[in-house]
């Protein structure tokens, strides 16, 4: 459905473009090439619009590769697995090889040694994401907030999941980013919160969005 939606409004934008562009530049003393180049100009931009389209749909409708596949993890593992910061780290070296089951099984062993560290909170939260499980992914995001409240990247994560991938609530995720901003900064590079933002305040990729984007709207976290 959201791929057909994506096609409509494409085609859609087209014909309006052709038609607006027909009326307004038969009316004005152009020449004829250049009113040629100019109804060009729109096709294109609708393409690029068509193009951008699929690309984000795309992007979010495949299997995550990095919970479907095992990888050459770039971390080690602890040399014993008895606190929660071991199986803290034992999370992420099982994440960062690809087996996110077992990292979650990892995660949930350091809360239950420490029900008080954010941290594995947010990272189990993160590996139930990417197992596009976001409703256990909320629950440890809104825990792991609760413990602490400017976390930026529990912060991103549930605004993330609120704008893009489950129960889409932009006004809450608007919240999230506009705390991260206030938090590091417009300027903050790691986060790309300002583009989030933007993304949340035009309801995702609508036409709107699309204008603002080519005007350099995007680049305001105002």
């Amino acid at each position: 459905m959201k791929l057909l939606f994506i096609v409509l409004v494409a085609i859609v934008v087209s014909i309006l473009f052709y038609f607006v562009a027909y009326f307004v530049l038969n009316h004005m003393k152009l020449k004829h090439a250049t009113r040629k180049s100019l109804v060009m100009s729109g096709f294109v931009l609708s393409a690029l619009f068509l193009v951008i389209g699929l690309g984000v749909y795309s992007s979010m409708s495949q299997p995550d590769i990095q919970c479907s596949s095992f990888h050459i993890a770039s971390s080690q593992p602890p040399v014993q697995l008895t606190t929660f910061e071991d199986y803290f780290a034992q999370g992420n070296y099982d994440y960062d090889r690809g087996d996110c089951q077992q990292a979650v099984k990892d995660y949930t062993k350091a809360i239950m040694l420490n029900p008080s560290f954010p941290q594995a909170y947010n990272n189990r939260a993160y590996t139930y994401m990417r197992l596009r499980n976001f409703q256990s992914a909320l629950t440890d995001l809104n825990k792991a907030l609760t413990l602490n409240p400017n976390y930026v990247q529990a912060l991103m994560n549930r605004g993330d999941i609120h704008n893009y991938y489950y129960q889409i609530d932009r006004p809450a995720a608007i919240m999230d980013y506009e705390k991260v901003i206030a938090i590091t900064g417009p300027d903050n590079k790691e986060t790309n919160a300002c583009g989030h933002l933007f993304l949340a305040r035009h309801n995702g990729w609508t036409l709107s969005a699309f204008l603002d984007f080519f005007t350099g709207g995007f680049r305001s976290c105002k």
